[in-house]
């Protein structure tokens, strides 16, 4: 845990690592941001073959079915998450953000005036009971999921990030998951 005094004010980052996942957090009165990084890392077996593949066929003269295979590996590796963050700040909203591991980044901002509820919810996935945050907002027919594609587990990153971002946003409603 490191501390940096910031013109009078403390801001607290925190990193943790749970079983494969690594979470960060940074905490300050006004704000909250937390992170989960992937797991996977960008180069793997798979990646070694398709690379292979791609070496052999240059050489046994197919170049445009190397061109397509290394045109398929990496429209998939840029589009695989490294990592996913929900950022809170008192009385402005909510900012949800996901980077690729080509570096390209999607962010979404929610003002705090159309947050109607920030929830934990169970979904199924396959053979598997997944819990994730969604934030309901007013006047729209689908919720926004955080960390939609990490998913990482209920105790003790969800419930962090869910008393932390409630904290921010709702500071007046007691928390349902309070210790």
């Amino acid at each position: 845990m490191e501390t940096h005094p910031s013109s009078a004010k403390t801001v607290t980052i925190e990193k943790h690592k749970d079983g494969s996942i690594t979470y960060s957090v940074l905490k300050s009165e006004q704000t909250r941001e937390y992170t989960v990084y992937a797991s996977h890392r960008p180069f793997n077996i798979f990646d070694l073959i398709c690379l292979i593949t791609i070496a052999y066929l240059i050489w046994i003269v197919y170049y445009k079915h190397a061109g397509f295979i290394f045109l398929g590996w990496f429209l998939m590796k840029r589009r695989q998450v490294r990592r996913e963050s929900i950022m809170a700040i008192r009385d402005l909203g909510v900012q949800i953000k996901t980077v690729y591991w080509d570096g390209s980044a999607v962010t979404r901002f929610i003002d705090i005036l159309k947050i109607e509820d920030i929830i934990i919810h169970e979904g199924i996935s396959f053979w598997q009971i997944k819990s994730y945050i969604a934030i309901i907002i007013k006047d729209e027919d689908k919720m926004v999921i955080v960390y939609e594609n990490l998913l990482p587990k209920l105790d003790p990153i969800l419930l962090e990030t869910y008393r932390g971002i409630h904290s921010i946003i709702f500071p007046f409603e007691k928390d349902l998951f309070a210790k």
